[in-house]
């Protein structure tokens, strides 16, 4: 009798991707080779958002030893549901993506691929990291659960001394000892040159006990800041799509009503009474809102009805164009009169 195998219909997390070095290269950009130097660009440039943010001249120290490379700043500190969100490997966290402005990055993936590297490193063992921030210490352990194909990370918190600023240790696996030596001189270089590029910083450099200490040239000096107002200049039409769908769905989840005029005066030259009301009457939104939360919950239906709106204007239109027996141009304002009307009616129904 021949045998018949029955295949199974097997389900693969794809949470798996971050704890393979060929995604991680494709996450970052870089080889792994290049992952100390990943380490010192995303931990620096996250200290000098978080100081900036805070209108705080930073100061940022970096450590390289046995134990890993651990980056720390003065800034106002990471807060718990930040570091919580960065083991949620469903969702990017990030406070620029769908902004456009010149800020250092918006992915919003940096701190989970830094989690992610001690494990690789590790020839899937064990990869540890620590944050440490507002007198808390949260120990992150990354394994693998082998059965189910997916990552297994134990959290857990204690105390700690720090109580201004942010660390960040990332565990370093002896069996990648030779990746970290052989990146010393790229690594100096590319801490150094923040210094450069950034006239108000104070950095600290530790490598395995070799000491560089740099003080600021121009402890005043100032930048365009990722807190400032972005200019509605810099969107074109599909990202200005993008920032309102992220803030239409964040008020969503936040149980917001967020109205257009909020929207408006959230983009430079553009806080002013007299140009918002310019603005939303030239749009005929003055008191309209940019998504209630009922209308969140029923936009496909409301689209749905919006569309029928304006297919019967257009048939009704067609309709009476054929009864005069000659061809008549299509009329838009008797049709936006019809289309504004059904969504009038439509909006007391719902309401």
């Amino acid at each position: 009798m021949h045998q018949r195998l029955n295949r199974e219909a097997f389900r693969t997390s794809r949470l798996l991707d971050f704890c393979s070095a060929k995604e991680l290269q494709a996450q970052t950009g870089h080889e792994m080779a290049d992952w100390p130097l990943v380490i010192a660009k995303e931990g620096v440039d996250n200290a000098l958002d978080a100081c900036e943010d805070a209108d705080i001249a930073p100061a940022v120290a970096i450590r390289v030893d046995a134990d890993g490379i651990t980056i720390a700043d003065n800034g106002p500190g990471i807060p718990t549901t930040t570091v919580e969100s960065v083991l949620d490997f469903n969702v990017r966290v990030s406070s620029r993506e769908a902004y456009v402005s010149p800020t250092r990055g918006a992915q919003g993936n940096a701190l989970k691929t830094l989690v992610a590297m001690p494990y690789v490193l590790s020839g899937g063992r064990l990869g540890t990291a620590t944050i440490s921030a507002h007198g808390m210490q949260h120990h992150i352990d990354f394994r693998v659960d082998q059965i189910r194909q997916q990552p297994a990370i134990t959290y857990r918190t204690s105390p700690a001394d720090r109580k201004i600023g942010t660390e960040i240790r990332v565990g370093w696996p002896d069996l990648a000892c030779s990746i970290l030596q052989q990146s010393r001189g790229r690594f100096l270089q590319i801490v150094q040159d923040y210094a450069w590029l950034n006239p108000n910083l104070t950095l600290s450099i530790d490598w395995f006990g070799e000491v560089l200490e740099i003080a600021p040239t121009d402890s005043t000096w100032a930048k365009w800041k990722a807190s400032d107002p972005t200019s509605p200049h810099w969107y074109p039409p599909e990202r200005q799509q993008r920032l309102i769908a992220a803030q239409v769905a964040h008020d969503a989840d936040n149980g917001r009503d967020r109205t257009v005029r909020e929207f408006v005066a959230q983009f430079r030259g553009l806080s002013s009474t007299g140009k918002q009301k310019a603005v939303l009457e030239a749009l005929c939104l003055s008191r309209a809102a940019l998504c209630t939360r009922k209308q969140w919950r029923d936009r496909r239906r409301c689209h749905c009805r919006a569309v029928r709106c304006h297919e019967v204007a257009v048939e009704a239109d067609q309709a009476q164009a054929s009864r005069r027996h000659r061809p008549q141009p299509f009329r838009t304002s008797l049709s936006r009169a019809r289309l504004r009307n059904g969504v009038l009616r439509l909006s007391q129904d719902r309401g």
